[in-house]
């Protein structure tokens, strides 16, 4: 059947469409049928580039292409997408941290807002404006000398400090909103 798929150029784009597909539909599937650098997806890309090189042959050279040409070119790519997976994702995938582009360390010095409450000994979560978006982060109760039990929830807390992924925070009112709009003093005789 393949050499059959190898000899007609139709047949090679019909495989190298195929390929396209099934590259798309295993996505979900590749931290599932994976061996750690070669996954599923990965396995559909390689054919569908090695159907793509060997239609190439074909056409150029207008000559049968051997199955055992097919293979060689096949495992080459297989190789060449290996190492990249070794050399240039995984490094960057293993330094990631989460989703969006800030670093949980910048987190700390910023201010957030309880969503669950954090007990003396328990653990809360906070919601951190970062830009944009809203980071939603487990959080504690930072070195207790003020003599905290509890922090509610809608409280206004400061991010003092950040280690294993959990943030310790202190509650923390911003004096700059909480002066509000300070009324005119210079024009009160002209309102009577």
């Amino acid at each position: 059947m393949l050499t059959t798929i190898l000899e007609d150029p139709l047949y090679l784009q019909f495989a190298f469409a195929g390929c396209i597909a099934l590259a798309i539909l295993t996505l979900p599937l590749k931290d599932i049928i994976s061996i750690g650098f070669y996954d599923i997806s990965d396995l559909f890309v390689t054919a569908m580039i090695a159907f793509f090189i060997t239609y190439g042959v074909l056409v150029t050279n207008h000559a049968a292409v051997s199955i055992w040409l097919f293979v060689g070119i096949f495992f080459a790519i297989m190789v060449v997408i290996m190492l990249m997976n070794i050399l240039v994702i995984l490094p960057f995938k293993s330094r990631a941290e989460n989703s969006n582009i800030t670093s949980i360390h910048e987190l700390e010095g910023k201010e957030a807002k309880v969503s669950i409450p954090i007990t003396l000994n328990g653990t809360g979560e906070v919601i951190v404006s970062t830009g944009f978006s809203r980071v939603n982060k487990m959080a504690k109760i930072y070195e207790n000398t003020d003599g905290i039990t509890d922090i509610p929830k809608n409280e206004n807390v400061l991010v003092m400090d950040v280690s294993d992924n959990i943030l310790y925070v202190l509650p923390y009112t911003n004096s700059i909103k909480t002066i509000g709009k300070p009324k005119p003093t210079w024009n009160e005789k002209q309102r009577k």
